[in-house]
């Protein structure tokens, strides 16, 4: 035995041995907790670092088109070509063609908005990176659903084509197969082995038949996926990512019911629609007693005490008149207020990214909705009715 194991024998078998283990494992433990509590403040510190260019460069970018001031510049366009040069100006570059008409502006307008996401996911760390590849993910779903969508409504091979965007996993080669299939059932075959594919088939089954249902379950299959990706994030990471994701969740669950309400659709018909997990507030009991509620009115209570209540109870007309176009607008207002507040609240994280990824997708519908308006020569009294506009306090 060396003198040290003789002196530490010593000092552990005598009177003051336990009081000096007790010590020394306490003075542990407090290392241990300094530590970890260092690896958390310099893990949140480099997401800071990792976030500070990304956010910066959105917020520089902004969202113009969903902004009165962008808005009311559009509007005042003359015709397709003016316009396309004012959504130029306002950071929305896309090639106006000659002879460029109200389809061809929707679907230009479409590609853009998928662009755009795609840039976006460029300079998004790799933290939250799934997330808006999940959101991507769900532009080039709804893309595909309207491919079979239109072979439903019969409309020719060429037609498809022409309205058809080619994104993603929706290659050229998949939408030139399924425009040219025989029937709807044909076309999802002919699909089947893109991601999509499975969630399309679904949807399909689900609807028999209905294409307005089939849409909306095609998107409920992608808002699905989404809400997966949003809890797949890091914890450290993922408080905005779920909210942002739930909140989608909640407010096409609502819409579904709005819808269901307004034109007397039955519970059953209507439940098919809902999405039952990866909501934010409207979860649980509260999405029974929802799904539950038996008229416009009864839903709007049903709510009482979420961000969603006080944007729908404010319509008591749309109410009571069974508006759900009204009523939806105002989902999709208190939607963008959200993004506004996590964008605030998580400032120095992924907040500012996810708010320009929810504007990006009412830009988008902003800009084709005034594109057919231009188009069509609508006054614009009723485009803007149509349109969804952030309300910022001055």
């Amino acid at each position: 035995m060396t003198a040290l194991e003789e002196i530490a024998v010593a000092v552990l078998s005598g009177a003051d041995g336990k009081a000096m283990l007790v010590a020394g494992l306490s003075i542990a433990v407090m290392v241990a907790v300094i530590l970890a509590a260092s690896a958390g403040y310099f893990r949140m510190i480099l997401n800071i670092a990792l976030f500070a260019q990304p956010d910066a460069r959105v917020r520089a970018i902004g969202n113009p088109m969903i902004g009165r001031e962008g808005v009311r510049e559009a509007l005042e366009a003359g015709n397709l070509h003016d316009l396309f040069e004012r959504f130029a100006a306002l950071g929305h570059r896309m090639p106006a063609v000659p002879g460029l008409d109200g389809q061809e502006a929707d679907r230009l307008v479409r590609v853009h908005h998928y662009e755009a996401v795609m840039r976006l996911i460029e300079s998004v760390p790799d933290g939250v990176r799934h997330f808006f590849v999940a959101y991507a993910a769900m532009i080039g779903t709804g893309e595909a659903a309207a491919i079979v969508a239109a072979k439903g409504r019969g409309l020719s091979p060429a037609a498809i084509e022409e309205r058809a965007v080619s994104i993603g996993a929706l290659t050229p080669e998949r939408v030139r197969k399924a425009a040219h299939a025989g029937s709807e059932e044909e076309a999802i075959r002919r699909m089947a082995k893109a991601p999509f594919g499975p969630a399309l088939a679904r949807a399909h089954a689900a609807a028999a038949g209905d294409t307005a249902a089939f849409s909306a379950l095609s998107l409920a299959a992608a808002l699905t996926e989404m809400g997966v990706a949003a809890r797949g994030v890091d914890i450290s990471l993922s408080p905005p990512v779920v909210e942002t994701a739930g909140r989608m969740v909640d407010a096409a669950n609502l819409r579904a019911l709005v819808r269901a309400r307004a034109s007397g659709t039955g519970r059953e018909a209507a439940a098919r629609h809902l999405i039952r997990a990866g909501g934010f507030e409207i979860t649980g009991e509260r999405l029974l007693h929802a799904e539950r509620a038996g008229n416009l009115a009864d839903l709007v209570a049903a709510v009482e005490g979420t961000r969603y209540h006080r944007y729908l109870a404010a319509l008591p007309g749309a109410v009571q008149e069974g508006d759900a176009a009204a009523l939806e607008a105002a989902l999709d207002r208190c939607i963008l207020d959200a993004a506004r507040g996590i964008a605030s609240q998580y400032h120095l994280e992924s907040g500012p990214l996810l708010r320009h990824l929810v504007a990006l997708g009412y830009e988008a519908r902003n800009m084709r909705a005034i594109a057919v308006g231009v188009a069509t020569g609508a006054p614009t009294e009723e485009i803007e009715r149509v349109l969804i506009v952030e309300e910022t306090e001055a």
